[in-house]
């Protein structure tokens, strides 16, 4: 379960993608983003090292890829503030440092937004109470188990095209602020309609429903 951080700075909500690999254990977690919600800023983006030998990267679909690794400088180590989106990604020693990193920019009431978000709570053993998943806020017509994927999702309510590395697979930072966005797009949305049946806000920030005829 989420505990309560001691951090002042925390975002107000958190958006969050992981990358899994197989390993000897099975699927593995080995990527791990978050981004501040609204504004997409990154707060979190470490590699994992696996508890299994890995075998696969999966990177087609994870962009993960044995250079990153090779690459890659310890959390631990001092690192220079970069923009530079090919600078060397940090990587922690094992998935419960992963997940603690992630704790630290969470409360329990904190939403944590992402798509398809089962996956990736499963493969970083997280259970959170406020969750904003972007696969049932836009569902399939037809109902579970079938939905609509990201990719699919920007380009019909944003026109933004995302995933687009072909085989050098997803990129965890894009897909997380993308799956942020589509939230933003859907409050919007429903906010409009909101207005148009009469609802308010007070100043200090209150929703307050029509007033009386």
């Amino acid at each position: 379960h989420t505990p309560v951080s001691e951090r002042a700075d925390i975002p107000g909500a958190v958006c969050f993608d992981c990358e899994m690999g197989y390993s000897t254990m099975g699927m593995e977690l080995i990527r791990l983003t978050a981004t501040a919600w609204p504004d997409g800023r990154e707060v979190l983006d470490v590699l994992v090292r696996p508890q299994g030998e890995m075998l696969d990267l999966n990177s087609r679909f994870s962009g993960v890829w044995p250079a990153d690794y090779a690459k890659a400088i310890p959390y631990s180590d001092p690192s220079p503030e970069s923009s530079d989106e090919a600078a060397p990604l940090r990587i922690v020693e094992s998935p419960t440092k992963a997940r603690e990193l992630l704790f630290e920019l969470l409360t329990p009431a904190a939403p944590l937004l992402g798509h398809a978000l089962e996956n990736d709570l499963n493969a970083a053993r997280i259970l959170h109470p406020v969750i904003i998943d972007t696969a049932l806020l836009f569902p399939h017509p037809r109902g579970l188990p079938l939905r609509f994927g990201l990719k699919m999702l920007m380009k019909k309510y944003l026109d933004r095209d995302i995933q687009m590395g072909g085989a050098m697979g997803h990129d965890s930072k894009e897909d997380a602020r993308a799956a942020g966005d589509l939230v933003r797009y859907r409050l919007g949305e429903t906010w409009q309609r909101m207005k148009g049946q009469g609802w308010w806000i007070k100043g200090d920030g209150e929703f307050c429903p029509p007033l009386p005829q």
